[in-house]
């Protein structure tokens, strides 16, 4: 069997494309691996969304009009890293959408100038909350080092990189799959990927994968997976 390799071409910004239950996709193999292209990812950037803001105080920064919250290249979108200038384990939410249109937050905790990542895969950001202030604290964001998926996935066994199937696969977090998704905690709602190869805009990365269309007994689900929540 064939592997199909997967080319979205259009997902309107303001159009939330997510279809329930979603069984069947053209670009989807249901009997074998589907092949899906992330193209040339940026290098991850720990402040090209938010550089050294205050959080000395509660604050909700609207990042509308920043480009790189507003244009994250990767088709499938990528998690959000956070990290501040000293010891700080204030709760940021992080809003957006994914890249069907779909609103999602996220709730995460800091490591002061440990950066961290979201779990669920953002295209979109629109604001950044930081929940409790911390004195002389600051707050960087920006794109992380692991990339959404397409559909929800079951597992992930090969990375190319430039044409070349790379030796060692990266790191494959599978889907949420609780049901209403919580806004914390557990993942994406179709799983991510975390590349061997390094992302720095010039390396070209695909992935094989196999996608689920499986569905729970509340009738939810699908390619798709659980919708996300926005709260």
């Amino acid at each position: 069997m064939p592997i199909v390799a997967t080319n979205p071409t259009n997902f309107p910004r303001r159009i939330n494309m997510y279809v329930p239950a979603m069984q069947y996709a053209s670009d989807v193999n249901m009997y074998s691996n589907t092949r899906t292209s992330f193209g040339a990812p940026s290098a991850p950037v720990v402040n090209n969304i938010l550089n050294a803001v205050a959080a000395t105080a509660v604050a909700n920064y609207d990042v509308t009009a920043v480009a790189n919250a507003q244009t994250i290249f990767e088709p499938f979108g990528r998690g959000i890293q956070l990290v501040s200038n000293v010891a700080n384990t204030s709760q940021i939410t992080v809003r957006g959408a994914d890249y069907l249109g779909q609103p999602m937050v996220e709730i995460i905790a800091l490591a002061g100038a440990t950066a961290v990542e979201t779990k669920k895969m953002f295209k979109y950001v629109d604001s950044i909350f930081v929940n409790a202030g911390v004195a002389t604290a600051t707050l960087s964001a920006g794109w992380g080092p692991t990339l959404g998926l397409p559909y929800k996935a079951l597992r992930v066994p090969i990375e190319i990189a430039n044409g070349l199937v790379v030796g060692t696969p990266g790191t494959f977090t599978p889907p949420q799959l609780s049901d209403p998704n919580p806004t914390t905690a557990i993942g994406d709602v179709r799983g991510s990927y975390k590349p061997t190869t390094a992302l720095n805009g010039a390396n070209i990365i695909s992935i094989v994968a196999d996608y689920v269309n499986d569905i729970n007994s509340n009738n939810n689900g699908g390619l798709h997976g659980i919708r996300q929540i926005f709260a």
